[in-house]
């Protein structure tokens, strides 16, 4: 306790019991204790934190605690600056220029996904920031139910959709959900087009002011009744004598109509995952069994940002082709095997030129490049070979 002569301005600002210890970084309120800093700053609605805008004389920050003021300001921006950085760089976010919150990377080498990567031997080759492909990846780690969920592009029919599927999905499943999205979002795109239609329809009669006259309403009544009576003749007749259809009609049984879908045969969807960066001109895809998950599919494949699928449907009234695929796509097996013609082909040739003239070939300048060796080529032993080369082909 303090002494009782001791004056008041000497003591505690809130409780005036005991000397001070701290003080108040905003409104320089000195407090003894921590209870008393809490009340003060209950009591003021203080936030305890220094003002930066507060005004100070000139002469204060020519003084040593006016320099460590301004640098504990300007470290304390970048320490905020440096940490959120970190932050937005670990999980991928970024900010647009309205201060929006927009996922800008998502793949990282040391975070769950990239473990989950690893793990299950998935190549995923990252399109540059900014691209269209890179915006649309949505993958992400669901941390609180511990699983992946995939941005997976669909081609259906020529049309591309992405869409998020989980990693324990299986393709018929994904597959499945995509075509009930899909219709349904063809049932909402009608509905608001027969919507459209209808509102333009109304306000078009609502626009229109017919005219009706009474002359026109005495002629319709006259009309309806005048039909009215003839109905009521035709059915008196119609009951005394029945006609040679009703007859036909209920002595021989009418037969049952077949469905469209009975007469719709059935279809069978196959599965085909897009291998990237490859030397056809055609499109390369890998087969996929349809009750296979996700993960198992993508396992040891490569992948651009995202695995792009594509589904071919055929019959299975009709005998399956060998080769499913339409034109412009091959299979993964019919691609190597090109590539192993390729290389034969090639072997083939480079064995029908002699040694001595094929060292010259592959050491020297034709495929070496330098100039030293340029020179001890022999022009026209050159021209001889490829003479002899061209007379193989012909043959």
């Amino acid at each position: 306790m303090a002494d009782s002569s001791t004056p008041l301005t000497a003591l505690c600002n809130i409780c005036h019991s005991a000397p001070p210890k701290y003080t108040c970084p905003r409104d320089a309120v000195r407090t003894c204790s921590l209870a008393c800093s809490q009340s003060h700053k209950r009591r003021a609605a203080c936030t305890g934190i220094r003002d930066p805008a507060a005004y100070i004389s000139k002469s204060s920050l020519q003084t040593s605690s006016g320099i460590d003021r301004d640098y504990n300001f300007l470290s304390g921006l970048e320490r905020n600056i440096d940490r959120a950085d970190k932050e937005t760089s670990e999980r991928g976010v970024a900010l647009d220029g309205k201060g929006k919150a927009v996922f800008q990377k998502r793949w990282h080498d040391n975070g769950a996904l990239g473990k989950y990567l690893r793990d299950n031997r998935i190549v995923v080759h990252r399109a540059p920031i900014g691209m269209a492909r890179q915006k649309a990846n949505q993958t992400r780690f669901i941390a609180k139910s511990k699983r992946i969920v995939w941005s997976v592009e669909w081609v259906v029919g020529g049309e591309k959709k992405v869409v998020e599927a989980d990693e324990s999905r299986t393709l018929e499943e994904a597959y499945r959900e995509l075509m009930v999205e899909r219709e349904r979002e063809s049932k909402k795109r009608k509905r608001m087009q027969d919507d459209a239609a209808s509102k333009a329809q109304k306000q078009k009669v609502q626009t229109e002011k017919p005219e009706v006259e009474e002359t026109t309403v005495e002629a319709a009544t006259t009309k309806l009744e005048t039909a009215r009576e003839a109905e009521g003749a035709t059915t008196d007749a119609s009951t005394t004598a029945p006609s040679t259809d009703e007859a036909k009609t209920t002595d021989a049984p009418q037969e049952q109509q077949p469905s469209e879908a009975t007469l719709s045969p059935q279809e069978t969807t196959h599965f085909y995952l897009h291998k990237p960066h490859t030397s056809s001109t055609n499109t390369v895809l890998i087969p996929l069994s349809p009750t296979s998950t996700l993960t198992s599919s993508l396992t040891q494949n490569h992948v651009l940002e995202f695995p792009t699928i594509y589904a071919f449907t055929t019959s299975t009234e009709t005998p399956e082709p060998i080769n499913p695929l339409p034109a412009g796509f091959i299979t993964v097996q019919q691609y190597t095997q090109n590539i192993t013609d390729d290389d034969k082909e090639l072997q083939g040739l480079m064995s029908s030129i002699p040694k001595e003239q094929r060292k010259i070939a592959l050491d020297g300048g034709i495929f070496g490049g330098e100039e030293e060796k340029r020179e001890e080529v022999d022009e026209k032993e050159v021209l001889e070979m490829l003479q002899r080369d061209a007379d193989a082909l012909k043959q």
